[in-house]
């Protein structure tokens, strides 16, 4: 289904304007992530009106996206509609990821510095190059329709929501006495681990796009088809 959509937005001039857009959400969403988590992961700074600028961009594609789709919707002709609103669905999935991104990046701030070393940290490290994969694999799935790459998206979020899960259940569990992180270390972490478990989600979504009907978008492909086991998340 999705190659028949693409071709819907590679015919329309509104549609493929709202194509193009969407697309580039993704590019600065992806670019915006990785500026966001370098701070607390590496100690590399990143400049706060960037990050603050740069999620006031997405929202701005987001609208002229939902605009564009609006606009061609009052005039287009029926069978238009379902490319019109995955278009819609994708956007709202990548406007979330910058906004996990930004809450990321904030997460820094109140910590005042690098997590430094712990094998939980490490572990959050790994699905942080998980996540930049993801980014990669899901912008040329959506450019060019390939099922298999988006397949291997949502593959890879099962694996880091396991993960995410794991840090959290592992550090709230940590005896004060024995731990060898701070009080503020684990609460940075675990909600460090929430915000990377909800950015892959919403990957993991928008590479359902290609695989799914609509209405079965960021949700396991039907019976039909490879059967993809995870949550809602």
């Amino acid at each position: 289904m999705f190659k028949e959509l693409l071709s819907f937005w590679s015919k329309e001039d509104l549609l493929r304007q709202a194509f193009d857009e969407t697309a580039r959400m993704l590019e600065l969403a992806h670019d915006f992530f990785v500026k966001a988590t370098a701070p607390l992961f590496t100690g590399e700074r990143t400049d706060k009106d960037v990050i603050y600028s740069t999620d006031r961009q997405i929202n701005i594609y987001e609208i002229e996206t939902r605009k564009k789709v609006l606009e061609h919707l009052s005039i287009s002709r029926k069978e238009d509609t379902t490319a019109a609103l995955v278009l819609i669905t994708i956007a709202i999935d990548i406007e979330r990821l910058g906004d996990y991104s930004k809450n990321f990046y904030e997460l820094w701030e109140m910590y005042g510095g690098r997590l430094g070393y712990h094998p939980a940290i490490e572990r959050l490290q790994e699905v942080e190059k998980n996540i930049e994969s993801m980014f990669d694999n899901t912008l040329e799935s959506f450019k060019k329709a390939d099922s298999n790459l988006a397949m291997d998206v949502m593959k890879l979020h099962i694996e880091n929501s396991e993960v995410c899960e794991s840090i959290i259940v592992e550090v709230i569990g940590e005896e004060e006495s024995t731990s060898s992180m701070t009080c503020n270390q684990k609460i940075i972490v675990a909600l460090a681990a929430r915000y990377l478990k909800r950015i892959s989600a919403h990957l993991k979504n928008v590479a359902s796009s290609v695989v799914n009907p609509f209405d079965r978008i960021g949700f396991k492909p039907s019976k039909s088809g490879a059967v993809i086991e995870f949550d809602g998340e």
